[in-house]
């Protein structure tokens, strides 16, 4: 039921998605309510973009190309040598900016499942992958944890999350 202002009184009520510091919405934002963080590595408390990770391997096929056909083409293996890093950096840069976008995110802290509370944003599978923010948490024998656009987790209480922060 509709009233003249369009509003659908029956309606589940839209919880709020995750936001930045500046209010904003994240990169890699799914219409499932968690973030996309592929994109990124963390080496200590850094985020390191992983189109480094594509260069350098990159940068071994191009090598082993090379060595394959640096007698019958020696021009193209120095080419190649040279363009294939850069190609797959920047391939990998531009998937993961904007055909599949990823926010850039870091672990802070690591709880229990059983201290989680609404709000906090949670690593889904483990260390690294999406993020999702916890919407409601039920403690029983088992965590139970609701998340934003309805993805649900259960936990033994002792498991260990990792809470990470949105910078992108």
């Amino acid at each position: 039921m509709r009233t003249d202002d369009g509003i659908d009184l029956f309606s589940k009520p839209v919880e709020p998605a995750p936001v930045l510091a500046q209010g904003k919405p994240p990169r890699g934002l799914t219409d499932g309510g968690w973030v996309r963080t592929t994109g990124w590595l963390q080496i200590g408390d850094h985020p390191v973009s992983s189109a480094l990770l594509a260069a350098l391997a990159g940068l071994l096929w191009a090598l082993v190309g090379a060595a394959v056909s640096v007698r019958a083409f020696p021009v193209t293996a120095g080419v190649l040598v040279l363009l294939m890093p850069v190609l797959c950096g920047v391939f990998w840069w531009f998937l993961t900016s904007r055909v599949r976008p990823a926010s850039v995110a870091r672990n802070v802290e690591t709880k229990h499942a059983d201290e989680l509370a609404v709000g906090d944003l949670v690593r889904l599978y483990g260390s690294i992958g999406p993020v999702a923010q916890v919407a409601e948490v039920q403690v029983a024998d088992e965590v139970d944890v609701t998340f934003q656009g309805e993805v649900r987790q259960s936990w033994p209480r002792d498991r260990v999350v990792h809470v990470a922060e949105l910078l992108s």
